[in-house]
C-alpha cells in the first residue's frame, strides 16, 4: 500500500465531492452503525455542513449527510472534529440545529429525522482507555431498571415509537485506539489514528481508501488544497484552545474578584486562583 495517506477528516471531506467515492464513507459509517445493532447505510444526499452562518472555527462541521438503511429508514448523520473538552456543548448545538434546518416550513414534527452525530477527537475522552463510545436517550420505569418504549399518537392515529428519532452520539477518541484488530471498525480507527491501511486489512474498502487517499497520487493542485486545510485545521485548533483558556481565565478572575469583595484573606485567594500576590492587588484597584 502506498503512504502516506492524507488525514481521515479531510477524506470525508475530499470522498463526498465524488458519487463514485461515496461507497468509502458508507462503509465507515456503516462499521460505526452496525457496531450498535443498525443497519448498514447508502448515502442518499449531501447537506451543507458549512454553510451555517457562526462562526467558522467554533460550530461548523466536517459533513453532514442523509442516509438511508435497507428497510428505508432515513437519518441525517453529521462528522465533526474536536480538539478540546468543549465538543459536546458543540455537538448538541449542532444536532439542534440540523432538525430545525432539515424541517420544511410545512411539515409537522412527525418528519422530524433522527440524527448520529460522530465526533472525532483528537485528544483522549475523560479518564478511559476505550477510543469508541456512544450515548443515546433512554425511558425508564421510575424504578430505573427497566427501560419502556415510548408510543405516542397522533390525531390521525398513526403510531411511531418516539425513543428512535431522539439523536445519537458516537465519540472516536482517535489517540485512544490501542491498534488491536477485532472487528471491522478497528481497521476504520486504525486508519483514522496512523493514516495508513495495513496488507491483511480484511474490510472491502480498505483497498479503495488506500488508493484513494493516496498523497501521493495527489495532483498538484490537489495537493494543495490539502495543504491549506491542514493550515486551516491547525488555526482553527489553536483558535479553540485560545478561546477555551480565555474563558477559563476570565472564570478564575471573576473567582478572585468574589473572594476580594468577601474581604478573603490575600493569601488564601492566591492559593486558592494561583494568582500572586501582585496580581490579586491590581485586581483589588478593579473594585
Amino acid at each position: 500500500m502506498e503512504k502516506p495517506l492524507i488525514s481521515f477528516d479531510y477524506a470525508i471531506k475530499y470522498l463526498l465531492k465524488d458519487k463514485g467515492d461515496y461507497e468509502i464513507v458508507e462503509g465507515f459509517i456503516s462499521a460505526l452503525l452496525t457496531s450498535e445493532g443498525y443497519k448498514p447505510v447508502k448515502i442518499k444526499a449531501l447537506l451543507d455542513g458549512e454553510s451555517n452562518k457562526e462562526s467558522r472555527y467554533l460550530k461548523r462541521s466536517i459533513a453532514d449527510v442523509i442516509v438511508e438503511d435497507e428497510q428505508g429508514n432515513n437519518y441525517i448523520v453529521e462528522i465533526d472534529r474536536a480538539y478540546t473538552d468543549l465538543f459536546l456543548n458543540k455537538a448538541v448545538f449542532n444536532t439542534s440545529r440540523l432538525i430545525v434546518d432539515n424541517l420544511g416550513a410545512n411539515q409537522d414534527y412527525l418528519q422530524i429525522k433522527k440524527v448520529f452525530h460522530i465526533n472525532l477527537l483528537y485528544f483522549p475522552f475523560e479518564n478511559t482507555k476505550a477510543p469508541l463510545h456512544h450515548g443515546k436517550v433512554i425511558f425508564h420505569e421510575i424504578d430505573h431498571t427497566h427501560p419502556v418504549d415510548v408510543h405516542l399518537i397522533d390525531r390521525a392515529m398513526h403510531t411511531f415509537d418516539a425513543h428512535n428519532i431522539f439523536p445519537e452520539y458516537f465519540i472516536v477518541s482517535i489517540p485512544l485506539f490501542d491498534d488491536v484488530i477485532k472487528e471491522e471498525i478497528d481497521e476504520w480507527l486504525y486508519l483514522m489514528k496512523h493514516s495508513e491501511v495495513k496488507e491483511d486489512f480484511k474490510s472491502p474498502y480498505m483497498q479503495k481508501v488506500a488508493q484513494r487517499l493516496s498523497i501521493l497520487k495527489m495532483t498538484n493542485q490537489e495537493r494543495e488544497v490539502y495543504d491549506s486545510y491542514v493550515m486551516d485545521s491547525m488555526k482553527g485548533r489553536d483558535y479553540i484552545i485560545s478561546a477555551e483558556a480565555r474563558g477559563e481565565a476570565k472564570g478564575v478572575e471573576k473567582t478572585a474578584l468574589n473572594m476580594l469583595k468577601q474581604k478573603i484573606d490575600d493569601k488564601l485567594i492566591a492559593s486558592v486562583t494561583g494568582f500572586n500576590l501582585e496580581e490579586i492587588a491590581k485586581l483589588k484597584n478593579k473594585l
